[in-house]
């Protein structure tokens, strides 16, 4: 005997659990601001100072307070959903142009679909409505995500660990040594691919640099303990994006040497500005040069040593008013000793 489906009474159960646990999650949601209100009142406080710290108004409390008996009853808050749904605005004819034409060329999106479509076939649509069509369609499982798609970065947990989100800091109040922005490149030259990382300093725009074989945690680490011995400034913080390879033994190494250690916000290049225009330098300068032959890791270790001294006490700073940045350094240290 096979039993195909279950006996009404689970289903009668079912949809009861769920209900449950829907009223329930409604009377966290009133239940807190209420509470906080009538203890604030309780103690002699006012209107204007309970709605300061229960977070909610006097008429909201009220309206809160109602829903709160309604639940009492098993009376769930009315939806928000609106009653009248927007219908779709394209027909079946222009679902069927999109999908062929995006089964055909996997990686297109709304904007160039539209162009083809208004070129190809003479049909006028919107980039939204091609992209609701194409929304639709995956929804469906017609279609999959474009691979070209930009990803949505995950953001960094925070809960335990030394590293800390960034926060604003006016940049002109910032002194030597900190905030000193980290991060890495890709590079290939002469047939041989490996990672360029770098480390620049925001008030003297002073910059070291190591090549490694792959971007973990690990060769972080060593960059970070090369950066430190070669410093001729103290260290007070670090800035990195949320990559993986500032994690682990990374963050563990800033840990232990006592580094604030400061994470950028996802898709937020521009706060690291520094040592990515310093990557480009490095990518024009050195790395693009004509004349650049090492053909190993160790030759190009060895070239790399070159150019950061040269770019250190040779370059000119414009933002250094003509100063290079080791010129700027000693000036520095002169100030502080007088």
């Amino acid at each position: 005997m096979q039993i195909k489906v279950l006996h009404k009474n689970i289903y009668k159960l079912s949809r009861y659990a769920l209900s449950q646990e829907k009223l329930e999650t409604h009377r966290k949601r009133y239940d807190i601001p209420v509470k906080r209100w009538e203890k604030l009142k309780a103690a002699g406080s006012n209107d204007k100072i309970a709605q300061e710290f229960a977070g909610v108004s006097r008429a909201t409390y009220f309206r809160y307070k109602r829903r709160l008996k309604d639940l009492a009853k098993g009376v769930l808050p009315p939806t928000k959903k609106p009653k009248t749904l927007q219908k779709p605005r394209w027909f079946e004819s222009e679902k069927q142009l999109v999908l062929g034409l995006r089964r055909e060329n996997p990686t297109y999106g709304k904007a160039k679909i539209a162009v083809i479509l208004k070129r190809d076939f003479a049909i006028k649509i919107s980039e939204s409505t091609v992209g609701r069509i194409l929304k639709f369609l995956q929804s469906k499982g017609l279609v999959l995500k474009s691979a070209s798609a930009l990803r949505v970065k995950r953001k960094r947990n925070f809960t335990g660990r030394h590293a800390k989100p960034w926060e604003y800091k006016d940049y002109k109040k910032m002194v030597l040594g900190e905030r000193v922005q980290i991060d890495h490149m890709t590079v290939t030259k002469n047939g041989i691919s490996f990672k360029h990382f770098q480390a620049w300093d925001r008030r003297s725009k002073f910059i070291a640099a190591g090549i490694y074989t792959h971007a973990k945690s690990l060769s972080a680490k060593r960059f970070l303990a090369e950066f430190l011995q070669k410093a001729p400034f103290k260290v007070l913080s670090i800035q990195v994006d949320g990559g993986s390879e500032f994690r682990a033994e990374f963050e563990q190494a800033c840990a232990d040497l006592a580094i604030p250690l400061i994470v950028l916000p996802p898709s937020k290049p521009t706060y690291n500005g520094g040592v990515e225009r310093g990557n480009r330098i490095f990518r024009e300068e050195f790395y693009a040069r004509s004349d650049f032959l090492a053909n190993s890791i160790g030759a190009m270790r060895a070239d790399l040593t070159k150019a950061i001294n040269k770019y250190n006490t040779y370059r000119p700073h414009y933002a250094l008013k003509g100063l290079t940045p080791m010129q700027y350094i000693q000036n520095h240290i002169l100030k502080v000793a007088a």
